[in-house]
This record gives structure tokens, C-alpha cells and sequence, in this order.
């Protein structure tokens, strides 16, 4: 079905997953392999639970300086034609006769910062199901005014994601020109002016976790969740989701979360799942005399020219098969699609099958 997009629509998708229960994740992409993994997961949960029109949000960020997605889409780094690029990728992906075609997609656009991304936050406002307005660098009471001025320039267009106060990235403490001994959490008074102030749609409060943090680092802090989720509804979005233990994420929905953020995890399962499909194919992809010097070297060992090593076809050279991307590209997506499938089951998802 087309993109889904229309402010009211959008709505409804969100009540219905918090009527069952469901925390939505959205998945972050900066590719095209990325981008359909998100796809082919719903797909799949959805063939398992006999649902055909799962919901599924796809996402990106444009020039956040954390991770600036946009801007590794395409090999030139233009963030506008990135975000071209990704629309007319979903558009196709989810044109009648795809095997995506019945899936709800809803786009999302992720950190987008007013002062660096307003081409695209204004530009693609009506493209987007949900866009998050993020001046949290900014002080308080600039945050929401910030917020504000975005959210009633696209009422009604688009869903507005907020964020409280700043979620940390792993390594930083910085909110403008300040530095931060440390990674406070929201108070419920905090939130509660926040949402009444800017009138966004989603709220993003900072409870404890940052962006690429292990789980053993920060704190998840489910009471505080709880507690504001209790003041302001089941609106809330946590950011950070790599750092929350996993024995916890399945309590996220009951916590008041409705949106999950995800990109790192995928990163890491998709670029070791590459790293190894490349290491069982070496004598597939470089001549026996450049693995014979990379042995030479220390680099390799002996092994890396049997027959038995991996893949390895003999006798050892250049293979069309393994030198072209679409095998590497598989082992890319698979891993990511396998991935976001264990959070559609961590967050709920079979519980569409009771609609």
C-alpha cells in the first residue's frame, strides 16, 4: 500500500498498537540493504502471525551530528538527495505487486535538528509519518520554545516527536557550550511542561540510557518511565535502546513506551555477519599469490588457502560470484533483517493476530 503519511492515519496506527500492547520500533537506516531488511522483517513476523499489514517504521536522521545518516545514503553526502533517494526507494519497495506491498510503512525522520535540517524537516514535512524535532541541546525553556514554533508550523501534517532534555551519546556530556557531570534523568514535572508547552504528538524523556552504550554502562530507569508515562500517557519514546539490559526491553511497552529507537545493534549484526561472510570467502576474492604474501606477512594463516577454509572453491581466485556485491549485500541484510524480527517479537508484535 502506499506510504503512510497522513497525519490522522498515522494517529490511529499508534492507538491501535497501544490498545494491544505493542511498542513500535523504529528502525534506523542508511542504506538500501538497511532499508528493506526493516521491510522483509515485518514481513516475515507477519506470515508467522498470518497479519499482512504489519506496521513498520523505517527512519533516518539527516545531519545529527552524532550519526548524520543522510549523509552517508549516497556516495556525494548530499542529505536532500539522501532523503529523494530513500522515499523512492520505500515508494518502490511498497508499490502494488511487491512482496512489501501490504505492509503499513510509516517513514520517520530522526533527530532532525531545526537550525541544520530545516531544508528537510519543512521541505518533506508531508512525506514523513512522524518527524522528531530535537533542540534538546538547547535550555530548557529554549527547547520548547524551539519545539513549539516547529510543531504548530506542521500541525495536523505531520506527528511531532519532542525531546525533553538531552540523551546522551556515549563518551559526551555537552548541551550547547556546558558540560554535564552527568546523565540526568527527566522529572515528571519536567515532561509534563514539556508536552503542555510545545504540544507535540510523542514524547522522548531521558531515562538513563545513551546513544551506543552497552548495556552495563547506563542505567535503564523503569520507575521513572512508569511514573511520567502515568502524568502524560503511553505517548512516551526512549532513545538509546542499545544500552537498556536485554532481560528489560521487553517490559518497555508496559513501562508507557510506544516507540522504541534502534540503529546501533543493527550496525553491529549486519557489519560482523559482512566481516565474516568476507573471511570464508578470502580465497574467493583475492589470487593465491596476494593471500600467499598476506601469509607472508603475518596477516593470514596457511589455512586461508585449503579447500576445507570457509567457502573456498579450488583452485583459489577471483570469483565474479563473491567479488559482485549481491552476496555480501545478503549476508548484510540477513543478519539485519533477523535482527529487527527479534525486537517485532520482543515488543509485542503477535499480538496482531488478536485484532
Amino acid at each position: 500500500m502506499p506510504l503512510i503519511n497522513d497525519y490522522q492515519q498515522v494517529k490511529d496506527i499508534y492507538r491501535e498498537a497501544a490498545g494491544l500492547g505493542v511498542a513500535l520500533p523504529v528502525f534506523c537506516a542508511e542504506d538500501r540493504e538497511t532499508l528493506e531488511a526493516i521491510l522483509a522483517s515485518a514481513l516475515v513476523m507477519g506470515r508467522e502471525i498470518g497479519v499482512e499489514d504489519l506496521p513498520i517504521i523505517p527512519a533516518w536522521t539527516v545531519r545529527y551530528p552524532s550519526r548524520p545518516q543522510a549523509t552517508f545514503v549516497t556516495a556525494c553526502g548530499d542529505p536532500v538527495l539522501a532523503t529523494r533517494v530513500m522515499f523512492s526507494d520505500l515508494e518502490a519497495l511498497t508499490a502494488p505487486g511487491s512482496p512489501y506491498g501490504k505492509l503499513r510503512v510509516l517513514p520517520h525522520l530522526d533527530h532532525g535538528i531545526p537550525w541544520l535540517d530545516a531544508d528537510v524537516m519543512e521541505g518533506f514535512a508531508n512525506q514523513f509519518a512522524s518527524i522528531m524535532c530535537d533542540a534538546s541541546e538547547k535550555p530548557f525553556a529554549e527547547n520548547i520554545r524551539v519545539t513549539a514554533e516547529y510543531a504548530r508550523q506542521v500541525s495536523g501534517r505531520v506527528v511531532v516527536e519532542g525531546a525533553v532534555d538531552e540523551i546522551y551519546s556515549s563518551g559526551v556530556r555537552s548541551v550547547g557550550q556546558n558540560t554535564h557531570a552527568k546523565n540526568e534523568a527527566t522529572s515528571v514535572a519536567q515532561a509534563e511542561t514539556f508536552l503542555r508547552e510545545t504540544g507535540v504528538d510523542i514524547l522522548v524523556p531521558n531515562v538513563g540510557t545513551e546513544h551506543r552504550l552497552t548495556a552495563g554502562q547506563a542505567a535503564y530507569r523503569s520507575e521513572r518511565a512508569r511514573e511520567i508515562s502515568a502524568a502524560v500517557g503511553r505517548i512516551l519514546c526512549i532513545h538509546g535502546t542499545s544500552s537498556v539490559r536485554p532481560e528489560d526491553l521487553p517490559r518497555l511497552p508496559e513501562d508507557g513506551f510506544i516507540k522504541v529507537n534502534i540503529y546501533t545493534t543493527l550496525a553491529v549484526h549486519g557489519g560482523q555477519a559482512l566481516a565474516r561472510h568476507v573471511l570464508r570467502n578470502l580465497g574467493n576474492i583475492l589470487g593465491e599469490g596476494e593471500l600467499r604474501a598476506l601469509i607472508g606477512d603475518g596477516v593470514l594463516g596457511e589455512r586461508v588457502l585449503s579447500a576445507d577454509h570457509g567457502e573456498n572453491a579450488l583452485p583459489l581466485r577471483p570469483r565474479l560470484d563473491r567479488l559482485a556485491n549481491a552476496t555480501r549485500r545478503d549476508a548484510w541484510f540477513g543478519a539485519v533483517r533477523d535482527r529487527c524480527l527479534e525486537f517485532l517479537r520482543i515488543f509485542g508484535y503477535a499480538r496482531y493476530a488478536a485484532r
